[in-house]
């Protein structure tokens, strides 16, 4: 399968209904978002630039899991690169523990005081950095405005 294939299949995942997506289709799509932005390809689908949001020296890792850590992963962030792993790094910058998919993508994909909202009505639980989940976020975002999913 092609990158371009490889591509067109998150597209469709995430496209199809983005709240009931898994977070690893998120992760893999913007992982692959950031190796193709600067690709003729990535180029033709509006992802230009994209690539600078994780330029160096920028490094974190992010742990993303349910309440009952049934599902967990990981997106390492090192050398202007993001790469996914389906477990949850036992180090971490950012660690968010959210209730269920809904809450996830509610929390992530929403701004200012709706995170704070999340938060308060025990939606989700943050450790650690805060300034990397709004990076996070922003990420996220862009990315959705970039493809047209919004």
């Amino acid at each position: 399968m092609s990158i371009l294939d490889e591509f067109q299949a998150i597209v469709g995942e995430l496209s199809a209904d983005i709240s009931d997506r898994t977070l690893e289709t998120l992760l893999n799509g913007m992982s692959l978002a950031f190796r193709i932005s600067e690709s003729g390809i990535g180029k033709i689908l509006g992802l230009d630039g994209y690539s600078r949001n994780i330029e160096k020296p920028f490094s974190a890792v992010y742990v993303f899991c349910n309440e009952d850590e049934e599902v967990e992963a990981t997106a390492r962030f090192q050398n202007g690169e993001m790469l996914v792993f389906n477990d949850g790094a036992k180090q971490w910058d950012l660690k968010v523990s959210f209730k269920d998919v809904r809450a996830f993508w509610k929390f992530i994909l929403s701004g200012g005081d709706d995170i704070v909202d999340s938060i308060l009505a025990n939606d989700v639980e943050v450790y650690g950095n805060v300034n990397y989940l709004h990076k996070f976020g922003f990420m996220a975002k862009d990315l959705i405005k970039r493809l047209g999913l919004a």
